[in-house]
């Protein structure tokens, strides 16, 4: 049920003198009295609209000043906490310490022996019960002993799974054939090119394709082979680029036989393929021609 106006005042007006009391009585309830008391005034303000309120200014002068003694309570509040905590004196305490170990001992002009303390202080720790472990307590096991299988039973498993020796071989001879005539053509392409223009050939233009990125995995391969037969060889330009081109006839001759060269394998993803293709603009690829030709 709504209160009338005549209430409303008489519940302010009844918290602000609960509040002004306050302001002298500091304890340990001040906060939550307080607490009751804005609680109070808040019911009566959600129970007054803007128009009672203009007519009756009375009640807002009034909730005004209930506001302003309760900001003074909690100020009081504060300082008196602020007090209580800045009570405790390091220096003080430590002296009356010294002063109660010397009281304890006969002769209290001797330094204080702080052995004294040892039983009302170690009752306020908690004691942790002594423990044993079982290291070195138990006998150790017997070490098995591994039985190896022989190494003709390890080749016999593996021949009988070996694929019938003609059609390996068979297929063998076909991949090294292609494989071999592919590297031939490309070793022909990097010849021809350095011979009509006397450069070196670009790496990554010589093996790029544009539209197979399997392609171009393979042709970096191929070149490999090139360079650890000691055919074509790699080397940077003076702009820093990777470029390719065949080895002179003397410096392979001059070469011991039984020494094979390094056979490099760049390593290159699908991103990086991707770059590549875009920054060098390549719309056919310098290997266009097929492996089983």
């Amino acid at each position: 049920m709504r209160r009338s106006p005549r209430e409303r005042k008489d519940c302010l007006k009844l918290a602000l003198q609960r509040t002004l009391v306050l302001q002298n009585v500091i304890n340990k309830s001040t906060v939550n009295k307080l607490n009751e008391v804005i609680n109070e005034a808040d019911i009566v303000a959600n129970e007054t609209n803007i128009q009672e309120k203009a007519v009756n200014q009375q009640e807002v002068l009034m909730d005004s000043q209930m506001m302003i003694s309760s900001s003074k309570v909690l100020k009081t509040c504060t300082i008196s906490l602020t007090k209580k905590m800045n009570d405790y004196d390091c220096i003080d305490f430590a002296q009356k310490l010294v002063k109660y170990v010397q009281g304890m001992s006969d002769n209290s002009e001797l330094p204080p022996d702080w052995s004294l303390l040892e039983p009302q202080v170690t009752t306020l720790f908690k004691r942790v019960p002594n423990c044993n472990t079982l290291l070195g307590t138990l006998e150790p096991l017997e070490k098995k002993v591994l039985v190896r299988k022989k190494p003709e039973q390890r080749v016999a498993q593996q021949a009988a799974m070996i694929v019938p020796e003609k059609v390996v071989q068979a297929a063998n001879i076909k991949d090294e054939d292609s494989v071999e005539r592919t590297v031939r053509k490309i070793r022909k392409l990097i010849v021809t090119y350095y011979r009509e223009t006397q450069k070196p050939l670009d790496f990554f233009k010589l093996i790029l394709h544009p539209r197979d990125f399997g392609r171009t995995v393979r042709n970096m391969l191929y070149i490999s082979f090139l360079v650890k037969d000691g055919i074509v060889t790699l080397r940077k330009d003076t702009n820093g680029n990777l470029v390719v081109q065949p080895c002179h006839k003397e410096k392979n001759l001059q070469r011991n036989d039984t020494r094979t060269g390094i056979q490099n394998v760049i390593s290159l993803n699908m991103k990086q393929w991707m770059i590549l293709t875009n920054m060098h603009k390549l719309k056919k690829p310098m290997i266009d021609f097929d492996e089983d030709k």
